[in-house]
């Protein structure tokens, strides 16, 4: 039981700001040929919405399940048990590294769409305005006829002739 240090979560979309403390819970057991490692992980951290890019709250509880078994054990023939599991970890030496659990536990946790609110209206594509703070933006880049990709040309004359009458 303790506390992780880590300010910032490097992620594929940008960085993440953690705002609590990572908790960790883990209990190691030895096992015949490696250990078992299990816990939780606590905490909360900052992420952008996917829509409009405002900073969203996220609490984390995450889960730790891993087996552990030397290095020399991974050129055997592998049981079936082992098989079946996914969080099989080969390691050398003495001493194990679990960072990358906690981070692979708080990690999984995160949804893969993180929205403000369920109605978030995102940002306007042609100039960024916030679409929830301007809910009635008309984009003027829109009107102009220059930014429409030629292939909806037709499109753009049967509306007009729609217009007309």
């Amino acid at each position: 039981e303790g506390i992780f240090e880590l300010e910032y979560l490097d992620l594929e979309i940008g960085r993440c700001r953690i705002l609590e403390p990572v908790k960790v819970k883990m209990v190691v057991a030895k096992t015949k040929e490696g250990f078992t490692v299990g816990g939780f992980v606590k905490t909360a951290l900052e992420h952008p919405c996917t829509r409009c890019l405002k900073p969203v709250r996220l609490e984390i509880n995450g889960v730790v399940e891993a087996l552990y078994l030397p290095k020399n054990l991974a050129s055997f023939k592998r049981e079936k048990r082992l098989e079946t599991l996914k969080n099989v970890i080969y390691y050398t030496g003495n001493i194990v590294d679990l960072s990358e659990r906690i981070i692979e536990a708080i990690v999984v946790e995160i949804p893969q769409k993180v929205l403000c609110k369920p109605d978030c209206k995102g940002l306007c594509p042609y100039c960024g305005i916030d679409l929830n703070e301007h809910p009635d933006h008309v984009c003027d880049k829109i009107s102009q006829e220059s930014d429409i990709d030629p292939r909806f040309s037709v499109l753009m004359n049967l509306k007009k002739n729609e217009e007309e009458g």
